[in-house]
């Protein structure tokens, strides 16, 4: 089977960063994805730990959806392909999923409400290019929109 061809998805290096909750501060990650056939793999590291990417990407309504395994849990990261890269939300369903099944429905509301600026957030990765310092500017421009989409989406 042949690596992926689209030109927005090709396999190798990329680069990129999440943020936590609506804050603005950017999280950097170095990855090697692997696209094939709608399925993406890698691995990388940010300043969590090192990790493993699995998931599954679809071109005609330009998606992915990936998970990022951690040695100790895993993160659900679901996102837009476009000429930029790939950007969008992620949330660490594990913790979301412990609070539903272990507290009343007014509690799990209030838990959630409290730590939402540490169980979800935004991201953005895009292929490794030579020249990062116009990407650097473009990554600190984008926080505040990844901001403003977080918030949109948590109201």
């Amino acid at each position: 089977m042949q690596n992926e061809t689209h030109q927005y998805l090709p396999s190798g290096e990329w680069e990129g960063f999440y943020c936590y909750g609506n804050t603005p501060e950017q999280h950097k990650m170095v990855i090697e994805l692997n696209f094939k056939n709608g399925v993406v793999s890698g691995s990388g590291t940010d300043d969590v730990a090192p990790f493993t990417w699995k998931g599954k990407y679809d071109l005609e309504p330009m998606k992915i959806y990936m998970t990022k395994v951690y040695r100790t849990h895993t993160i659900e990261y679901k996102g837009d392909i476009d000429e930029n890269g790939i950007w969008g939300t992620w949330e660490n369903a594990e913790a979301i999923r412990d609070v539903t099944s272990r507290f009343n429905s007014a509690a799990q509301q209030q838990i959630l409400r409290t730590f939402a600026d540490k169980i979800r957030g935004g991201f953005h990765i895009w292929p490794k290019k030579k020249n990062t310092d116009s990407i650097a500017e473009e990554a600190v421009a984008e926080s505040a929109i990844l901001k403003e989409i977080y918030q949109e989406i948590n109201q």
